[in-house]
Parts: C-alpha cells; sequence; structure tokens
C-alpha cells in the first residue's frame, strides 16, 4: 500500500510538471505571434500621430512633430550602457496641431549612482520631427517608485496613472522610442528597441518535461525495484532445519 501511495505522488508531481512545460510552450507562441506583429507594424511607412489622433497599436512605426515640455521631463534610474551606470530620459513632446503629448524615451546619460546624470541634459528647443516605434506605458501599481535625492526626483519606471494625474495635459497610452542612431554620437545615447527574440520558453519546457520523465521514472524504478526484491524473498526457500 506504501509503494502506491509513493507511486502516485511521483505521478502528480510528473503530470504537473508536464503541464508546466506545456504552460511554457504556450507563453512561447503568444511571443512569437507578439513578435510577428512587431514585425509587421516595424516594417510599414511611419504613421503620422498628428494627423490620426494618437490611436495606435504597440510597436507600429511612427513620425510625430512638437515640442519638449522640458519642465516636465522623467528621470528613469537603475539603467546600464555597455556596462556603466546612468539613466534614461523620458521628455513629454506636445504635439503640433494638439493638446495631447506623447513621452519620448530620448535615451541614456551617464550617472555614477544611476540616478543624477553626471552632465547636464541637453534641451532641444522648438518643434522637432522624430521617427521610431511606439510601446505601450505600462499602468505598474506601484505608482513608478519616485525617489528624491538631493532635490532631484527619479523615478524606477512609468506609470501610465500617475503620470496622466501629473501633466495638465492628455497623455498617449504608449510612448516612443526613436531611431537609433550612432552609438557613438552625444548624450543622451538612443536606447535599442525591444528585441524580438524567442525567449527562453522552449528550453524551460524541454527542462520540466525531462524534470517530469525523471520523477516518473524514479517512480517506476523504485515501484518495480522494491517489488521485485519483495517478490525475490518469496522465491528463495528456507534454510533446512539443522539435524542432531
Amino acid at each position: 500500500m506504501g509503494r502506491s501511495i509513493w507511486f502516485g505522488v511521483t505521478v502528480v508531481v510528473a503530470a504537473s510538471c508536464v503541464g508546466l512545460g506545456f504552460w511554457q510552450l504556450d507563453r512561447r507562441a503568444q511571443r512569437l505571434e507578439r513578435n510577428a506583429e512587431a514585425t509587421a507594424g516595424r516594417s510599414l511607412p511611419p504613421l503620422d500621430l498628428n494627423v490620426v489622433g494618437g490611436e495606435v497599436q504597440a510597436q507600429r512605426r511612427v513620425v510625430i512633430r512638437g515640442e519638449f515640455d522640458h519642465d516636465a521631463q522623467l528621470i528613469l534610474r537603475s539603467h546600464l550602457w555597455m556596462g556603466a551606470p546612468g539613466v534614461h530620459v523620458v521628455t513629454p513632446l506636445r504635439l503640433a496641431g494638439s493638446d495631447r503629448a506623447i513621452l519620448v524615451n530620448r535615451g541614456f546619460v551617464p550617472a555614477a549612482d544611476a540616478a543624477t546624470p553626471d552632465t547636464p541634459v541637453p534641451v532641444e528647443a522648438g518643434e522637432v520631427v522624430l521617427e521610431g516605434i511606439v510601446v505601450p506605458v505600462p499602468a505598474t501599481g506601484d505608482g513608478g517608485q519616485p525617489a528624491e535625492r538631493e532635490g532631484r526626483v527619479s523615478w524606477r519606471r512609468l506609470d501610465l496613472p500617475t503620470l496622466r494625474e501629473q501633466l495638465e495635459y492628455p497623455l498617449l497610452d504608449v510612448y516612443l522610442l526613436p531611431e537609433t542612431p550612432n552609438p557613438t554620437g552625444p548624450w543622451p545615447r538612443r536606447v535599442e528597441w525591444p528585441g524580438l527574440d524567442q525567449g527562453p520558453h522552449l528550453s524551460y519546457a524541454l527542462q520540466w518535461f525531462g524534470i517530469a520523465a525523471a520523477v516518473l521514472g524514479f517512480g517506476l524504478f523504485f515501484v518495480l525495484g522494491v517489488g521485485r526484491g519483495a517478490a525475490a524473498e518469496q522465491r528463495v526457500p528456507p534454510p533446512p532445519c539443522p539435524t542432531s
């Protein structure tokens, strides 16, 4: 009876691992689908956000025109560039001919403490035209974790609800990652676009399937091994009785 219980436990564990493996395969399929949509969006001609009104899918290539609101600039702390600590500079751009604005990740600036730029962030005055892709502004649920240090505020990440409360104009739910120029150009350096790799899901799925096979094999070996041992003991004849 004890062996049957233990074998049942191994079957449950193996089945759970198989389920996790298929879950990873499902996540991989979803990622590949998103990658296909992103590739299609990036390959299309730029969409003029000043004309379409801001309703645009993620990863879509767009072009925008407007002026930066440097007074509302955000510093995103704890980023790296080729192993060096720094920050990302995110500045709202007020779209020309509209009351709306879109956040623009202007790029990376070195910061020894990963929170305060080592050099003043350049001001881009006047109207600018930018081209790139848009990605969703996250709603993190933690307010973006703003932190103040020596009178300067930095953010851990963007948070759409918090920023919409703070800014005095409507904010689009996507932000712009401009085209990436030569990485040796002036600061801020443009941020690389999100990669479209397949991720580790296939590897994780194979690992879960392997664990399932190992657990099930252990269960079979344990039950059959003990059973064979007991049967062998039963087949061994008892020793002869000693004679006087």
